[in-house]
């Protein structure tokens, strides 16, 4: 504990004789450990009614400039987060890392010191989310993938990725350039105003809470939203440690197709309940990746009923087209009762048919396969008149797998008399509470839900 302790000094005696030391300014040994928040007076830095004025210093990623010690002064970086006592540490532009006390740090270009008022983030958040130009007038679902997507490459193996971090942002890093995340750049860009307006709220934080909103606004459950999640100052994402596809190592993102047989003749690729064969590998990859993230078979299910309940799909983007359900920005068990209820056929860019009979907005992209629940004329042409829905190959194994079938027939059931499920909302507030906190190091309890 001596030697920590040591180690963890503030830039005083010790630090300045290694800056002195250190002309280059190699990087230290130490690293800060890193809770968003600086909290004062033992406050927090939520907003709640009912509480004294609290105030907030400086936020990790903020630019700030030293007006001390006398070696460093003039000197300017990033505050990566506190330190023991009243320090924080700062990572120079050469990379080096100091713990400085709070009165030799001055904000540069930004607030050094404010407080986040969360209640007035949410309602400049949901003045956003609907959009009459937006796809089926709404924000919301691309949101709501974003947080998604953003949290999911988190490894309990090895504690790295999560909701931390926004490396999504830099466009010519891991996380932009990742096949799966195609189309969210615009969800990163059109939050761009708020995070302008609220300096001090990171992009993680921004990222979640937008998702919450969007949930809550859209018909869904209330989700505690806690702060705290640090940006982080680079493109360097988390490591593609993937299965190995077309030879290379893929990005911890479930792959929607991974393990199936390749082809599209149907009499070649199907079985005879109409499963493409290798489904049960693909069902394998999928509880692979949720169980590296420390979910279970129940919380898979409730995740992909809940989340694959909102927007579309773009071929543009994914390569798969369509919605999911009728009502894509309205919480609902639909997705599980269609799934249940409806007859499905796989379907692949070459089939035209689906032009001819409206349906046109199936069809997906070359290369790719998806179910439907319409059928050519020649096969009886049965869901004809029914609201154009697809489902994903990742989507139809949750009603093939035996034990995801289990809780996917439970969340089908309607036991509100308002297409809703009493276990699918409890059960999906729950699962993705934890997704959206999965790799985070310290968050601030703020004492509101909604």
């Amino acid at each position: 504990m001596a030697r920590r302790s040591a180690l963890l000094l503030s830039a005083g005696v010790l630090g300045i004789v290694s800056w002195l030391l250190t002309s280059s300014f190699q990087l230290q040994t130490f690293v800060a450990p890193r809770p968003s928040t600086i909290l004062r007076r033992g406050q927090t830095a939520c907003h709640a009614i009912g509480t004294k004025t609290r105030e907030l210093l400086f936020q990790p990623g903020q630019r700030v400039t030293l007006k001390g010690p006398p070696a460093m002064a003039g000197s300017q970086g990033i505050v990566v987060g506190p330190a023991l006592g009243n320090a924080f540490a700062i990572q120079f532009d050469n990379g080096s890392i100091f713990h400085i006390e709070t009165h030799n740090i001055e904000g540069a270009g930004t607030q050094a010191a404010a407080q986040i008022d969360f209640n007035a983030v949410r309602a400049d958040l949901k003045n956003l989310m609907d959009d009459p130009n937006w796809d089926d007038g709404s924000y919301g679902p691309l949101l709501i993938r974003l947080a998604w997507h953003s949290s999911g490459t988190y490894s309990k193996y090895t504690n790295t990725g999560g909701s931390e971090g926004a490396a999504m942002r830099f466009v010519h890093g891991a996380e932009a350039k990742d096949p799966e995340n195609a189309g969210l750049a615009h969800a990163i860009k059109y939050l761009q105003p708020i995070k302008d307006k609220y300096p001090l709220m990171s992009y993680s934080d921004m990222w979640i809470l937008a998702a919450y909103v969007a949930i809550e606004h859209m018909g869904g459950p209330s989700i505690e939203f806690k702060p705290g999640r640090v940006d982080t100052p680079n493109e360097k994402g988390p490591e593609w440690d993937g299965p190995v596809i077309d030879g290379k190592a893929s990005s911890r993102l479930p792959h929607a197709e991974y393990g199936l047989v390749e082809g599209f003749d149907r009499d070649k690729v199907l079985d005879s309940e109409g499963r493409i064969l290798g489904w049960e590998r693909l069902a394998q990859h999928m509880r692979d990746v949720f169980y590296r993230m420390g979910f279970n078979d129940r919380e898979i299910v409730a995740l992909m009923t809940g989340g694959h309940l909102w927007g579309r799909c773009h071929p543009e983007h994914s390569g798969y087209a369509g919605p999911w359900v009728e009502e894509m920005t309205k919480w609902s068990n639909e997705y599980a009762a269609d799934m249940i209820e409806d007859p499905w056929r796989m379907v692949s860019h070459s089939d035209t048919w689906l032009d001819t009979i409206g349906a046109e907005e199936l069809r997906p992209a070359p290369g790719k396969r998806q179910y439907v629940n319409k059928f050519p004329p020649a096969e009886g042409g049965s869901g004809l008149d029914d609201p154009n829905q697809m489902m994903l190959v990742a989507d139809m194994v949750l009603l093939w797998d035996p034990a995801f079938r289990q809780t996917l027939e439970e969340y089908a059931v309607d036991d509100t008399g308002s297409d809703d499920n009493h276990a699918l909302r409890r059960d999906f507030a729950a699962a993705y509470k934890k997704l959206t906190e999965l790799g985070t190091r310290t968050l601030t309890a703020c004492p509101f839900a909604h």
